[in-house]
């Protein structure tokens, strides 16, 4: 099961909430004062109903998404704490309902229709109120999980490397993706998404952020991003090693994730040397974003790659 985070529905706060259900009441109208307060309350129970349906649908069964879809959710977000925010919609809206179904009752049984209208009124903002702090996390969740790329199920090439090693310059060359570039580690916070086009055909390029050479249970929220991209996404990975060091890291810890990599993950790695215009290392695929340099190579390989139909099907589902 896939997930596009971007139909996800902006959610009001329990002020803007309670203000646009009241609000739409005041607009009700009936044959005298009695019918006119049980036409507001049925409408203040309506709109309720139609919008913590709207949110709570919007959202979906995420114990049942793809695993890398799950993974990222939980790392975002936590899975956990976001079903217990909709829980919380669903609990207001089953205990307005309620309130609204009594104050109606009592109004059809005689009870003054301004008392019981101030006090329904009373007693569903304060329910509404009650789940705030939800409604505003699940629309701040809204806006992390709109980080998590929308993948299709293309041939796919994931960069990986230690962070400034150049990913990002060589993808925004090769690719139709517009990563964060910057001349310092970890601005790539999120992973992004481009596509080569290969005679017709599309690779779907994915930048990761970048990684250190340590035990995943020391790796934080960045670098577990990577390698759930490396471990549900890739068909294949593209190691960028920057052998001029200026990324900050030394040659030997570059080669020792390489081979972590190697070891963990069953897709073919291919070792790319970054900055070809700031050294002469050659024994290795060297590729410059400045000059150009093995750019048209780099493609070559990752489409001879994808012709490979024993990588075709993507991985992310599994």
């Amino acid at each position: 099961m896939g997930f596009d985070p971007r139909k996800l529905p902006t959610v009001l706060t329990s002020e803007e909430l309670i203000e646009k259900a009241f609000r739409r009441a005041s607009r009700v109208t009936g044959r005298n004062k009695r019918e006119k307060a049980i036409n507001k309350l049925s409408t203040i129970s309506n709109v309720l109903d139609d919008y913590f349906n709207r949110i709570i649908s919007s959202h979906p069964s995420y114990d049942r998404l793809d695993n890398f879809y799950r993974e990222m959710v939980d790392l975002t977000v936590g899975i956990g704490r976001i079903k217990k925010s909709l829980g919380a919609l669903s609990w207001a809206n089953s205990m307005t309902k309620r309130i609204i179904t009594k104050g109606i009752r009592r109004l059809k049984g005689g009870r003054d229709p301004e008392n019981v209208l101030k006090e329904v009124y009373g007693r569903v903002a304060s329910i509404i109120e009650q789940i705030d702090d939800e409604l505003r996390f699940i629309n701040e969740s809204k806006m992390k999980l709109r980080e998590i790329p929308t993948l299709t199920r293309d041939f796919t090439v994931v960069f990986a490397g230690y962070p400034n090693v150049g990913k990002s310059s060589i993808i925004s060359k090769l690719s139709t993706a517009e990563p964060e570039i910057a001349s310092y580690p970890f601005t790539t916070r999120k992973i992004l998404v481009g596509y080569i086009d290969v005679g017709g055909s599309k690779i779907q390029v994915i930048d990761t952020p970048g990684l250190l050479d340590r035990p995943i249970e020391k790796r934080n929220r960045i670098e577990r991003r990577a390698i759930l991209a490396l471990r549900y996404l890739a068909n294949s990975v593209v190691f960028v090693i920057d052998p001029t060091e200026t990324c900050g890291y030394p040659l030997q810890s570059q080669i020792s994730l390489l081979n972590e990599i190697r070891e963990n993950f069953d897709v073919p790695v291919l070792e790319v040397y970054s900055k070809a215009d700031l050294h002469g290392f050659r024994d290795r695929l060297a590729v410059s974003a400045v000059t150009g340099e093995g750019m048209k190579e780099l493609v070559e390989v990752l489409k001879i790659l994808a012709e490979d139909k024993s990588y075709k099907i993507s991985k992310y589902g599994e």
